[in-house]
């Protein structure tokens, strides 16, 4: 009986991979750079479809009366699977890629032709360990989901009160001069405080932003990358704070990139900016860049 049964999964196994085998295998449309599409399809329900710079490894399904082969992928950033389907053509052995609107007509490089039967051992292991690291990948994502739901919810209940400081902001700059505006927490104040910086429409006095840059404690590097970006700032006060903000910029150096790009810092400063080397290129290059537009300038006039 035991035999019998041995023999019997083996002619199953042997029907059942007869059967898969012509829309198995390496398939592709052998172009190059972002016109490659290539698939492998194993026997085991699992897929890995190849496009442009990118893939990823789906489950398939296919479809006898159609002819259709479909790889459903997920999507951490959705909570609906994506998919792709691929017609076979079982005369020739090739797939068409089914975009949409290309039913009847398809480009040259949605034609995939049979490669080979044998898939590469590092994608047979990636298959094999396809369904561990799918359960921690949904898993994961499951996780960020409910997290963004819950911070949702959360600003939501906060947005009275944001809206309220806010309100508060506009009416009464200075009102900023205060501690609860930049701590670390992140609060409705925080927020609103935040907002209210890259805010152009909400006008700031210059000597509320001059008080800020002095009181602030020395590692609230985000609030001063606002700060230097704001159009109030005058000449005089970018050159008081440039020795400053050099110091300031090596914890952040989007200062010294919103000074270099402030229409209204000296350009002796944007100079001596974009002479100092030894600073990180993200504030060295929006001073040469600011240089080399004004010496175009001059000459196209």
């Amino acid at each position: 009986m035991r035999i019998l049964s041995l023999f019997l999964a083996f002619c199953w196994a042997a029907i059942s991979y007869g059967a898969d085998t012509k829309w198995a295998g390496v398939f592709s449309n052998r172009a190059e750079g972002f016109k490659i599409v290539t698939v492998m399809v194993q026997n085991d329900g699992l897929a890995y479809f190849h496009a442009a710079i990118g893939g990823q490894i789906g489950e398939w399904k296919f479809d006898e009366p159609s002819s259709t082969l479909s790889i459903k992928f997920f999507d951490p950033s959705s909570p609906e699977d994506l998919s792709v389907q691929l017609k076979f053509d079982a005369a020739v052995r090739t797939y068409k890629l089914l975009r949409p609107g290309n039913a009847g007509d398809a480009e040259p490089s949605d034609k995939l032709a049979f490669v080979s039967d044998e898939i590469p051992e590092k994608m047979i292991e990636a298959f094999k360990a396809y369904p561990e690291k799918m359960k921690e990948i949904r898993a994961r994502a499951l996780a960020e989901r409910e997290w963004k739901k819950r911070q949702e919810e959360q600003l939501e209940r906060e947005r009275p009160e944001y809206e309220r400081v806010l309100a508060q902001i506009r009416k009464e700059p200075k009102s900023v001069l205060s501690n609860e505006f930049y701590s670390r927490e992140v609060t409705p104040t925080t927020r609103a405080f935040q907002a209210s910086l890259k805010d152009n429409d909400t006008k700031y006095p210059e000597e509320v932003l001059i008080g800020l840059l002095e009181q602030l404690p020395e590692d609230n590097h985000w609030i001063r990358a606002m700060i230097f970006a704001r159009p109030e700032l005058q000449a005089r006060t970018l050159t008081k704070f440039y020795p400053r903000a050099l110091q300031w910029g090596e914890l952040n150096y989007t200062i010294l990139a919103n000074i270099a790009k402030h229409p209204n810092t000296p350009i002796e400063t944007v100079r001596d900016l974009a002479g100092k080397d030894e600073l990180p290129v993200g504030a060295t290059i929006p001073a040469k860049d600011r240089l080399k537009k004004m010496e175009h300038d001059q000459k196209t006039q």
